[in-house]
C-alpha cells in the first residue's frame, strides 16, 4: 500500500491552521480566573470575613435601670450583652396596641428596666429578637423597652416604644411575671452599677450617661484588603477585566467600568452603582409597593454584606445597627468595641458599613478596606464625668444645645503608623452629624497624649 504524502501534509497543514486559530480565539476570549455575575447580584466572591444575623446585629446600645427613682446602669458595658441575652429567652405574648388614652410614664416608684436602642427598629423583628407566640402582627417602629418590674400586676409588663409621638405604641405579657421581678432585684446585686445622668435634648430624647467613666483605649494592628485582585472586584463589578483605574481629584484610586464605580480613600471604601434598576426593575417593583420598608433595608442590607462575608469582626470588635432611615433608604452598622460605639469623623468608612438602596437595589455601598488583628493595652485616659460634660454642653458657645440629638461615651479612631488608636472620647451628634468633644474642652480630660503600645 502507497501512503500518498501530498495528502498526509494537506491533512496536518489543515488541522495545524485549526488550532492556531483555536489557540488564538482563546487568547482573545479570555477574560481571567473569575466567576463573573448576572444582573445586579454579587457573586460569591468573598473578603475572607463572617456572616451575621439580625439577632446579633440588632442589640441595644444602652440598659438602664430605673430604681425607685434612681439611674442605674452597668460599670463594665459588655454586662449589658448578658443581661440582653437573658431578656431576649423571656416568653412574650398578647402583644397588643397601647392605648393612646392612657398615659405613659415611669414614675418615682417605679422598678423598670429600660433597652435604648439607637434607632428606630421594624416591629416586624421583634419575633427574631425575642422569644415570642404568633400574636405580633402589629405594623410599628420601636426605640425604646419598658419592661416593667413592679409588684403591682395593674401595669403593663413591657412597652415598645415608639420615638414619634404620634407612633404606635405596642404592648405585651412576660409569661413569668415572679420571675421579672426577682430578676430586677437581682440585677443590681450580681453586678457593677453606677449611677446615671439623664438629659433631655431639643428633639425630645432622653439620653442617659453615667456620672464617672470606666473605659479604657485599644490599638490594634491591621492588614489591608487587597483593590487589584479579581476575588475583590468580582464581588463589584460584573466584568472585573472591563474595570480601569483612575484618580479623583482628591488623589483617592478609583475602580470604575460603564457602570459602576469603587472610590478607594485610605483604608475605606466606596462603592456606587449608577444603574441600580437596569436589570430588575420591573421584576422588584418600587419601595413604595414594598409592605414593610424598614424589614427590607435591614434584611436585604444584611444579606448584601453576608453574601461575601463583609463582617470583619473579632479581637472584641463587633458591628451593630446604629441607623436605619426609610427617608434616604440608607442602614448603618457601626463598629463597638467593648460595646462601646467607635467613630471616625474624618473618614467614616473606617468605623461603619452603611447600604444606601435605589429602586430596591444596592446603590451606595461604604467600608473598611482593613482587618484589625493583634490588639494592644493602651494607657488609661481621664475624661470628663457625666456631671463635667453635662455642664460644658450648657456654658459652650462651640456646640449650640438646641442642635444636639444624641450622646454617647466611646471612642475617637485614628491611624497611628501601622495601628490604629482608639481613644475615648465623649460623641455629640447634631443635625450635623458627629461631634467629638475635644476642641475647646479641656485637653487633658478629652483623650490627652498618646501612650506607649502595651504588652499584647
Amino acid at each position: 500500500m502507497r501512503i500518498d504524502f501530498e495528502l498526509v501534509k494537506t491533512v496536518l497543514l489543515v488541522f495545524l491552521v485549526l488550532l492556531s486559530f483555536l489557540l488564538t480565539f482563546g487568547i482573545w476570549s479570555y477574560q481571567g480566573n473569575y466567576e463573573p455575575s448576572t444582573g445586579n447580584s454579587v457573586t460569591d466572591a468573598e473578603l475572607n470575613g463572617s456572616e451575621e444575623t439580625k439577632k446579633n446585629l440588632v442589640q441595644p446600645s444602652q440598659i438602664v435601670m430605673h430604681d425607685e427613682g434612681s439611674l442605674l446602669g452597668f460599670d463594665d458595658s459588655e454586662d449589658e450583652l448578658e443581661v440582653f441575652q437573658e431578656i431576649s429567652q423571656w416568653a412574650l405574648y398578647d402583644f397588643k396596641i397601647y392605648s393612646e388614652s392612657e398615659d405613659f410614664e415611669i414614675n418615682g416608684s417605679s422598678n423598670v428596666i429600660e433597652l435604648v436602642f439607637p434607632t428606630s427598629i421594624p416591629s416586624s423583628i421583634i419575633g427574631e429578637m425575642f422569644t415570642t407566640d404568633d400574636s405580633m402582627t402589629i405594623d410599628s417602629t420601636f426605640e425604646r423597652v419598658y419592661i416593667f418590674a413592679d409588684e403591682d400586676q395593674s401595669d403593663p409588663r413591657i412597652i415598645f416604644k415608639n420615638h414619634d409621638q404620634d407612633g404606635i405604641n405596642i404592648e405585651a405579657s412576660v409569661q413569668n411575671v415572679t420571675e421579672v421581678v426577682e430578676y430586677f432585684n437581682q440585677l443590681i446585686l450580681d453586678y457593677d452599677v453606677i449611677n446615671y445622668e439623664k438629659m433631655e435634648l431639643a428633639n425630645e430624647r432622653t439620653v442617659y450617661f453615667p456620672s464617672e467613666v470606666n473605659i479604657t483605649g485599644k490599638q490594634y494592628r491591621f492588614e489591608t484588603i487587597s483593590t487589584e485582585n479579581t476575588n475583590f472586584r468580582s464581588i463589584f463589578f460584573r466584568k472585573p477585566s472591563t474595570v480601569v483605574n483612575t484618580e479623583d481629584v482628591e488623589g483617592n484610586e478609583v475602580l470604575k467600568d460603564n457602570q459602576r464605580e469603587v472610590v478607594i480613600k485610605g483604608y475605606a471604601m466606596e462603592y456606587t452603582n449608577f444603574s441600580p434598576s437596569e436589570n430588575n426593575q420591573e421584576q422588584n417593583g418600587s419601595f413604595e409597593e414594598t409592605t414593610n420598608i424598614g424589614d427590607f433595608l435591614l434584611s436585604s442590607s444584611i444579606d448584601f454584606i453576608n453574601s461575601h462575608k463583609g463582617w470583619l469582626t473579632g479581637q472584641g470588635l463587633q458591628y451593630r445597627l446604629y441607623d436605619l432611615s426609610e427617608i434616604s433608604n440608607r442602614v448603618e452598622y457601626r463598629m463597638v468595641l467593648e460595646n462601646y460605639p467607635v467613630f471616625s469623623k474624618d473618614n467614616e468608612g473606617l468605623s461603619l458599613m452603611s447600604v444606601t438602596y435605589k429602586n430596591m437595589n444596592e446603590y451606595n455601598y461604604v467600608r473598611p478596606l482593613m482587618q484589625l488583628t493583634t490588639p494592644y493595652d493602651r494607657g488609661s485616659t481621664d475624661l470628663m464625668s457625666g456631671d463635667e460634660l453635662r455642664d460644658y454642653l450648657y456654658r459652650t458657645d462651640r456646640i449650640a444645645f438646641n442642635q444636639i440629638t444624641d450622646i454617647r461615651l466611646g471612642y475617637r479612631m485614628e491611624q497611628q503608623g501601622q495601628i490604629f488608636d482608639f481613644i475615648p472620647t465623649w460623641c455629640i451628634k447634631t443635625y450635623a452629624g458627629w461631634e467629638y468633644v475635644t476642641d475647646d474642652a479641656n485637653a487633658v480630660t478629652q483623650g490627652g497624649e498618646l501612650n506607649a503600645m502595651g504588652a499584647n
